[in-house]
Formats: C-alpha cells, structure tokens, sequence
C-alpha cells in the first residue's frame, strides 16, 4: 500500500504496527549497490543495480542462474554487483539487500550457511578491495529495482548488463525511488 493511499482508506493493523518504508539515496561521493534473488519453480536468477547520489543508474545487471536456491541467486547477485562497482572504479559502497541470511553472514552476526560459503569468501575479497562498504538489510519494499531485475533474469538465457534501460516499468521504479515513493509495512 502506498502512502498516498494509506489516510484515504481503513486498515485493520493498528497505526503503532505500521512501518513507512522507501529506498533512501546514498550520500554524496558514495554509490549504492542493490541486489536481489528470485526463485521460479526450480529456476532462480538474480539481479543488481548501482546508483550515485543523485539515484542515477550507472550500471544493472540481471543473470539466469537456472537451478540453484535463492539463497544462492542472491549471493551470486551480490558478487556480480561487486564485480561491476570495481570494474567502473567505485571503491565507496552502501550496499543494500533483503536477504537477511546473506547480510547477516557477510556482517558476520550470524553463521554463513555451507551453499554459500565460497562466494562469501569471494565477496569479502571485493570488499577488500575497496575504500569503505556498508552493508545494510532493508525491507523488500526499498528494494522493488532490483526485485524486478531478478525477476527480469528469468526471461534472458545467462547474463546481461547495461548502463541504460528503456523499460518504462523499470523506469517508474526508478522514479519512485528517486522522489521519495514510501510504502506501508504492516508489523507482525
């Protein structure tokens, strides 16, 4: 539910139950990686998004991982995205995704499960080879341009990237994100 929708309608939760939530831009000087996972049927692919402080895209990718779990297409996502911020020389990240087993692991509060031991062996080495990274778990709904890239990685046969994008249903997201979009979390 969106914000603007939320004071014309009722809503069962109680109002202290309720969380707004959106995407925030990164500070100035740093860049923001999103990265995502989706899962359908046995198929799962993934997807990332860097964007500078203004929300401008600078590069999004989006692989087909075929069968593998989530857990993995998200960490693959993560590295990929790594990869392509050290390929355009962007050593400052605040790095974003809802997978909260994935950023536990790599902020190393929780044990890193054995399918994705390596690759999070890999994205510390990325880290490493940066200047300062954040990471941070947020909620779905500040994470919808990269839920829709992974869910775009199901539709290409391996893996695609680009530092433009026609698609006028990923360039509303990108919009939205921009000019503040929030949305209403129900809390449990």
């Amino acid at each position: 539910m969106s914000v603007d929708d939320f004071h014309q309608g009722s809503l069962s939760t109680p109002p202290h139950k309720l969380e707004f939530i959106r995407w925030h831009l990164p500070t100035p000087e740093t860049v923001k990686l999103n990265f995502d996972g989706s899962l359908q049927g046995n198929s799962a692919a993934g997807g990332y998004i860097l964007r500078d402080w203004r929300g401008e895209i600078i590069v999004a990718g989006a692989s087909n991982y075929g069968d593998t779990s989530v857990i993995m297409a998200e960490s693959r996502a993560l590295r990929e995205g790594l990869q392509a911020a050290l390929q355009f020389g962007l050593p400052r990240l605040e790095i974003e995704g809802d997978n909260s087993v994935v950023i536990g692991a790599l902020q190393k509060k929780s044990e890193v499960p054995w399918q994705i031991k390596n690759i999070t062996q890999d994205i510390h080495t990325l880290i490493q080879q940066t200047e300062n990274v954040q990471l941070l778990h947020i909620y779905r709904e500040a994470n919808m341009a990269t839920d829709w890239l992974s869910k775009f990685g199901h539709s290409i046969a391996d893996t695609w990237s680009t530092t433009e994008w026609v698609s006028s249903d990923f360039r509303a997201i990108l919009h939205d994100d921009r000019n503040g979009r929030t949305l209403v979390r129900r809390g449990a």
